[in-house]
């Protein structure tokens, strides 16, 4: 998969989960079937605005033209999808989310795997 198109993808889902987490964390959560009091309504806005910077920076990043930076990125991403994969899953099994949960998980998951591609093609490695 190409670098630019994974990083845009990459940028917009994570500009979507972002505004939802800042904008609306109650519907946010509720979606999940969770409901929830201030602290968890401040930490998903936290959650946001990390979710926010991600977007930004991927987006910014998309059309660098020097592969140590491509790769660096795709490093770094990888390992955020990497954890968000985990911490779906863990969502998932332990009932923390409802089935809502699943299409977390496969879009973290692909992203994840894109990134890996990306690292040992179009990423960085090879021109």
């Amino acid at each position: 998969m190409k670098y630019k198109i994974l990083t845009s993808i990459a940028a917009i889902l994570s500009f979507i989960n972002a505004s939802f987490f800042i904008l609306a964390p109650v519907f946010s959560l509720s979606l999940l079937g969770r409901d929830t009091n201030l602290t968890g309504i401040m930490n998903t806005r936290i959650s946001g605005a990390c979710a926010l910077g991600l977007a930004i920076i991927t987006w910014l990043a998309r059309d660098t033209k020097y592969p140590e930076v491509r790769r660096l990125v795709s490093y770094g991403l990888l390992a955020t999808f990497c954890i968000l994969v985990v911490i779906d899953l863990n969502g998932l099994l332990t009932g923390a989310v409802n089935n809502l949960g699943w299409l977390m998980f496969c879009a973290d998951l692909f992203l994840a795997l894109g990134f890996i591609l990306s690292i040992f093609t179009d990423g960085g490695w090879h021109k």
